[in-house]
């Protein structure tokens, strides 16, 4: 843009703002209309805040002013307009639609279909209220909400346009499966309006989508000739040149739309594409940097980042991407960019931050997950790491044949053409962000190739401090193909390799804690914690530790040192340890010291809460969790509910159940809460009808779908509940407590080994999920798997919840079922003090004396273990008393 041209633009707005101190409000206001109506809304802005100095409560200007924001996109100060507005005039209920259609251009769905669903109960049957819930519930990714709605509104406006077409995308979306449908509504929007550039558009889009370049190029140019003053079509032509290489040509329709709209940015963006694709950076920057100045859109921004970024001008193109997701904040490829940067510039943290947000988008980004695995690899966590790398793996198998073939990732996701160029410079940038062969290893072990996954990281070794990451993973294979002690090795001499990679170290420790040598574990636990005074992850594991040697006062000593880290994990492990050994008050003085440490933080809340209840103090407690409520308020509503429950104040619980219904009518959370009342009174079938409430007002709420299937299998409708987390992992195929509630179904139906299958596939897609590695590792020493894997997978869950005496009680079978019973009883001994009514864990604990040859203790666990009432392994328990009695033999005839 000319100096002239600015200076002229200066001129003309003081010639505005000078005359407008003399005129009235109501002039400001009718010249504001005029010149938002003539496409000038900045213009319009100045006119209208002049109104509104005039007079604060003139609600026309202000309402014109959050419209005029609006099309100027500055939608936070169109919503606060609008919202001043509103409350001026409650009654005025044509903002509340606004606000929804403001919140969708914010991509904000569910303030949009709150809005929009309000505007609807004071005027039913509205069809531009109808598309635009519509429209809430496709950006929401609920399509069967979305087309419902879009179909409500053509029923009250059957010849609505706009309508028909959001109906037409959200068709479109499905692909083959709907296109003749949306084929249909495009045909009939142009019988009816030949020219409707708006069909045009959608109807070329989705040909390109399909990869139809020559029928978009015929569409495209029916726009240009039915809009001879819209640069649009002709760009969208050009590009599509551009894309099939005839470079001439987009070259010609650049100096074409040069030459017709010089004032407009669509000529020099272009000219950048163009540029960008020859690979002359230098000119495509400057292309597009004239581009963006006249008018910044998302491509030339994005384009002008990638730009910079082949260039390596890493903080320049950081400011690009940052400009785009200030404005799109869903724009993936914008968001990984920066995250690669920030990884780049060894700003890991925030490249953490960056991708995490991108798998928020877009949960199924291979090299999202990717970026992030290579984070935690560059943060030192290996485990969390070499999971991230392995999902990026399982999503898509052919990112490890992109670099090690072709050295560039393909990428076509969004709405961004050929990102496969814009990928693979970013390879080229930062070649160190896939570490290629863990990843190539990781994914012969998928394929049970485990010979050539250790044949691919020995090739690696090159006896460097580099090396510890490759051993360690040779450790894994090792382990699974249950060769222990090249495992032992392996570990060792990454170990040796460097002594700083802690994951090595830590694996070495719980191998040796499995095979019983507590001792050794310990020994390498103090090891770590000399190297570094402050490692909590060693202090918690001499704690645990230190318990199951029964040295009650030296975990005592290390929960205590945990939680002088001042790291929030470290309060919350001694809490939870005075609260095991019933030392309430204790426990509650830590968790008010993590309250002031972390005040935002839920956890200590919750077990504040839970401890004062355990003490029969539920006033106290309803307060924390209102408390809770501030913070989270999902979360202390629903314990604020079950505390009611406990209480047996059902009364109270019903109250509140129904205030979070009536405070989101369309959400499934408060009739989830409702129906857990419910099903805590007994009344299944009340409960199962109130979660499906729930799911008809958020039909895609996991959670809720969950429950249901929870509510249906201990309703004894197996069957029914076993087809509900099948249609969520349908559509959830990684959702780990589907899996695994799956395989509880089958283990309570006696169907164990399947039920092992399952448990299997939970850990496949959670490896450290502890339910899943707790129940497996019990049927694992029952004999439904090898048992000196369910020492590992007990201790492994132990580890992440050390106070857990379930876990520990499985820890303590598995010892016993490994031949280990001295150390077995030493463990159930205490899971019995903390769970004195268990029947099972005593059962456990009499096989334990029995194989000491306690015959007379064993006896006695079993007969208080008959005491408490029926239990899975009552018949068993009977069996074996009447053995260590001598009277198997009338046990038998008495049963005849």
């Amino acid at each position: 843009m000319s100096r002239s041209f600015i200076i002229a633009g200066f001129v003309v707005l003081m010639f505005t703002l000078a005359g407008c101190g003399g005129k009235s409000r109501d002039e400001l206001y009718t010249e504001g209309v005029k010149l938002l109506q003539e496409g000038n809304p900045g213009g319009a802005v100045v006119l209208f805040r002049n109104a509104l100095e005039k007079d604060q409560n003139f609600q026309d200007a202000r309402y014109q002013l959050a419209k005029a924001y609006q099309s100027l996109g500055k939608y936070e100060q169109a919503e606060k307009e609008f919202l001043k507005v509103l409350k001026q005039n409650p009654s005025k209920t044509d903002i509340v639609l606004e606000l929804a259609k403001l919140y969708n251009s914010q991509r904000k769905p569910d303030q949009a279909i709150e809005r929009a669903g309000t505007y609807l109960r004071s005027n039913p049957g509205s069809a531009e209220a109808l598309e635009v819930l519509g429209l809430g519930y496709a950006l929401k990714g609920m399509p069967a909400e979305a087309e419902r709605n879009f179909l409500l509104a053509l029923d009250a406006e059957p010849q609505r346009t706009s309508a028909k077409l959001q109906l037409a995308v959200l068709l479109m979306e499905q692909k083959s499966s709907r296109e003749k449908e949306a084929r249909a509504l495009i045909d009939e929007i142009l019988a009816a309006d030949p020219g409707n550039v708006k069909a045009h558009n959608l109807l070329a889009g989705y040909e390109l989508s399909l990869g139809n370049r020559e029928r978009a190029l015929e569409i495209y140019r029916k726009i240009a000739s039915l809009t001879p003053g819209d640069p649009a079509p002709l760009y969208r032509e050009g590009v599509i040149l551009l894309e099939k290489g005839e470079m001439a040509k987009a070259e010609k329709t650049a100096e074409t739309l040069l030459q017709k709209f010089p004032q407009k940015s669509e000529g020099p963006r272009l000219k950048g594409l163009i540029a960008y694709q020859r690979k002359n950076y230098a000119d495509a920057i400057t292309a597009l940097q004239d581009s963006v100045k006249i008018a910044p859109s998302l491509e030339g921004l994005y384009y002008l980042g990638l730009s910079m970024y082949s260039r390596g001008e890493l903080e320049n193109a950081l400011s690009q991407f940052r400009r785009i997701l200030d404005h799109a904040p869903e724009f993936v490829q914008a968001r990984l960019l920066t995250a690669l940067i920030l990884l780049n510039q060894k700003r890991v943290d925030d490249a953490i931050a960056e991708a995490r947000r991108a798998i928020e988008t877009d949960s199924r980004s291979a090299l999202a997950r990717n970026i992030l695995g290579s984070a935690y690899l560059a943060k030192g966590m290996y485990d969390e790491g070499i999971r991230e790398l392995n999902r990026a793996t399982e999503l898509d198998p052919n990112i490890v044949d992109a670099h090690l073939k072709k050295g560039a990732f393909n990428l076509s996701k969004g709405r961004v053409r050929e990102a496969e160029s814009d990928f693979a410079t970013a390879v080229r940038v930062a070649p160190e962000v896939l570490n290629s062969r863990l990843v190539l290893a990781f994914h012969y072990m998928r394929q049970h190739r485990s010979d050539r996954a250790l044949a691919t990281l020995k090739e690696g070794l090159t006896g460097a401090k580099g090396d510890a990451p490759l051993y360690n993973t040779m450790a894994a294979i090792m382990f699974n193909e249950r060769k222990p002690a090249e495992a032992v090795k392996y570990l060792t001499m990454a170990r040796k390799s460097d002594p700083a990679f802690l994951p090595a170290r830590f694996n070495l420790a719980t191998y040796h804690a499995s095979t019983g040598d507590l001792d050794g574990a310990m020994a390498e636990y103090s090891r770590m914690i000399q190297e570094d005074p402050r490692n909590l992850r060693a202090m918690l594991g001499l704690a645990a530790l230190s318990e199951l040697k029964g040295r009650d006062g030296d975990a005592l000593a290390w929960y205590t040192k945990a939680r002088e880290t001042e790291v929030y994990a470290g309060y919350l492990a001694l809490a939870a340890y005075h609260e095991k050994k019933r030392n309430y008050d204790k426990a509650l003085t830590v968790l008010d010291d993590a309250i002031k440490a972390k005040p935002r933080a839920a956890d200590a809340f919750v077990m504040k809460g839970r401890i004062l209840l355990a003490q029969k103090k539920g006033k106290e407690a309803i307060r924390v969790f209102s408390d809770l409520e501030s913070i989270a308020p999902e979360q202390g509503l629903t314990l604020k509910v079950a505390a009611f429950v406990q209480m047996k104040e059902a009364a109270k619980a019903i109250d509140e159940a129904r205030r979070a219904v009536t405070l989101k009518p369309d959400a499934a959370f408060g009739h989830t809460i409702l129906a857990s009342v419910h099903a805590e009174q007994g009344d299944l079938p009340r409960a199962i009808q109130e979660v499906k409430n729930g799911l008809r007002a958020e039909p895609g709420n996991v959670g809720a779908a969950m429950q249901l299937g929870e509510y249906l299998g201990r309703s004894g409708n197996t069957a029914a509940a076993m087809e509900q987390y099948d249609s969520i992992l349908r559509n959830n195929p990684n959702h780990a407590p589907a899996l695994f509630a799956q395989g509880m179904l089958l283990e309570m139906g006696g169907k164990k080994r399947e039920a092992v299958g399952k448990y299997r596939q939970t850990l496949e897609k959670a490896e450290s999920y502890v339910p899943a590695l707790n129940n497996l590792a019990f049927l694992y020493a029952d004999g439904y798997g090898p048992r000196e894997e369910a020492l590992r997978m007990a201790l492994t869950a132990l580890k992440q919840e050390p106070n857990n005496a379930a876990i520990a009680d499985t820890y303590g079978y598995a010892l016993l079922k490994n031949g280990r019973a001295g150390d077995s009883v030493k463990i159930l001994e205490k899971v019995v003090k903390f769970m004195p009514s268990n029947p099972s864990v005593r059962y456990h604990l009499a096989l334990a004396y029995r194989d000491t040859g306690d015959r007379v203790r064993a006896a006695a666990a079993l007969q208080e273990a008959l005491k408490l009432g029926d239990f899975p392994e009552s018949g068993q328990a009977r069996t074996t008393l009447a053995e260590l009695s001598g009277t198997a033999g009338q046990v038998k005839k008495g049963k005849n």
